[in-house]
């Protein structure tokens, strides 16, 4: 069983077969049992949009380490959301540049 969506012509096919009762539905059949669940964790896809140049500097990040892209984009979230939750909501470098502009205490 393909999880390619049906074509407009598989779709007039099976509406003419259910019409013409080639289609039967069995409420007596058993129930199939359902596959195992997976043993890794199961991911979650989102979908953003990002200005190109942001996407070229990410891809070629990513080349340079060796992994793909969305490998790299995730370990950055990884990072930010562990930073969110060990209450740092700003970077190490933003906060160092923060500290340089101050000026010395007299």
């Amino acid at each position: 069983m393909s999880n390619e969506p049906l074509t407009e012509r598989q779709m007039d096919d099976l509406v003419a077969a259910v019409a013409a009762g080639q289609f039967v539905f069995d409420r007596d059949a058993p129930t199939p049992e359902l596959p195992p669940k997976p043993e890794a964790e199961v991911m979650a896809v989102y979908s953003t949009r990002l200005p190109t140049s942001l996407a070229e500097r990410i891809a070629a990040i990513a080349r340079a380490k060796g992994v793909k892209p969305a490998t790299l984009m995730r370990e950055y979230i990884e990072i930010g959301v562990a930073a969110e939750e060990n209450d740092r909501p700003i970077s190490l470098t933003d906060a160092l540049r923060a500290l340089t502009q101050l000026r010395p205490a007299a």
